[in-house]
């Protein structure tokens, strides 16, 4: 089974959006595809079937302003993230799109009351204590769960709630949602990070290492040709053109032989 992995990085999820759009033009498939925050929504585009209009989509979202006080009405937060997503969601992914797909969908979220209890007790190292993975096969609401996986106060106002609980970043316990599509049957993965040293972060509060399958799982990984000025929250014209016309290299691993090949 052929899986794709998308892990959260803010905005440097233009780098992601990027490089669909370029696997989809080359006719890649996969089966299962695994998102977590930012990475949910270029996931949800994969699955729709619109990641070759990606990089018009990414620049949508990117030319609204996240801080106005136009915001103040509906949000009541001068933050408007969730309005500004939803309606990209609404206008670029439908929900029918994802529901329809042949590729299942899977993205983290974080239970916010869990989450919060653990960190209060044992400190800043929770682990996956709130993760909650949600499958596009078995909900509907999928909307909701992608806002919910990008929330990240304060850019987004408002938590997000799912069967009656607060939610939040996925990215916070399980960032490159690996050993679920393991665990669902994925032999060959891709990972798509914005980091050129082909790094991850598995969720928040660990260091940054490359991502690690089990030794009958090959692995893709797929980065920018050279490190992204683009920062995680960071919505400069300039950076944001570089970081959707960035090249990308692909390592290899987990085969016969190591590759490295570099692609615009």
């Amino acid at each position: 089974m052929r899986a794709l992995s998308l892990p959260g990085c803010g905005c440097r999820g233009a780098f992601q959006f990027a490089v669909l759009a370029r696997l989809a033009a080359d006719g890649e498939r996969f089966d299962l595809v695994g998102g977590a925050s930012s990475g949910s929504l270029s996931g949800a585009a994969w699955v729709a079937g619109v990641s070759i209009d990606g990089p018009a989509i990414y620049r949508t979202l990117a030319s609204t302003p996240v801080l106005s006080a136009r915001w103040l009405m509906s949000e009541k937060s001068p933050f408007g993230m969730s309005r500004i997503v939803r309606e990209a969601l609404e206008r670029f992914i439908p929900e029918s799109r994802i529901h329809a797909s042949s590729a299942e969908l899977i993205v983290s979220t974080t239970r916010l009351g869990a989450f919060c209890r653990k960190l209060l007790r044992d400190g800043p190292l929770p682990g996956s204590t709130g993760r909650v993975v949600h499958s596009s096969r078995e909900r509907r609401d999928f909307h909701d769960i992608l806002l919910a996986s990008c929330t990240f106060p304060p850019f987004y106002a408002r938590l997000y709630r799912i069967d009656g609980e607060a939610h939040f970043d996925g990215g916070v316990t399980d960032n490159t949602l690996i050993d679920e599509l393991v665990a669902r049957g994925a032999t060959h993965i891709t990972v798509v990070t914005p980091h050129a040293a082909g790094t991850v972060y598995s969720r928040l509060f660990e260091p940054i290492a490359p991502p690690a399958v089990p030794r009958h799982v090959q692995l893709r990984v797929i980065h920018p040709e050279r490190p992204l000025r683009l920062k995680s929250f960071d919505f400069d014209p300039e950076r944001l053109d570089e970081a959707l016309s960035m090249p990308h290299r692909i390592q290899e691993l987990g085969s016969p032989s190591a590759t490295t090949c570099s692609s615009g």
